[in-house]
C-alpha cells in the first residue's frame, strides 16, 4: 500500500462506543488510528460492493435474461476472489 498523507478529520462518536474502543486499543496494543482507518476503509469497500451490485442487478431488470449456473458460478468465484 502506498503511505499517503496523513490528515485529521473530527468525528463526534456516542461515548461508550469511544470507550470500547479506547479498551480495545489498550488491551490489544492497537492503535486507534489503524483501527479507525481500517474500519473506514472497510466500509468504503463494502459500499463499493453494494453500488456496484445495485447497478448490476438494475441493469439486468432492464434487459431481463436467464442466468445459467455456469454464469451465476463465475460471479461466486469473483466475488470470493475479493475477500
Amino acid at each position: 500500500m502506498i503511505k499517503s498523507q496523513l490528515v485529521n478529520i473530527g468525528v463526534r462518536i456516542p461515548s461508550d462506543l469511544k470507550k470500547s474502543l479506547s479498551d480495545y486499543c489498550n488491551r490489544s496494543g492497537t492503535k486507534l488510528q489503524f483501527i479507525v482507518t481500517e474500519a473506514i476503509r472497510q466500509k468504503l469497500e463494502e459500499i463499493r460492493e453494494d453500488s456496484y451490485d445495485i447497478a448490476l442487478a438494475q441493469e439486468r431488470l432492464k434487459n431481463p435474461e436467464p442466468t445459467t449456473a455456469e454464469d451465476l458460478k463465475k460471479y461466486i468465484q469473483r466475488r470470493k476472489q475479493k475477500e
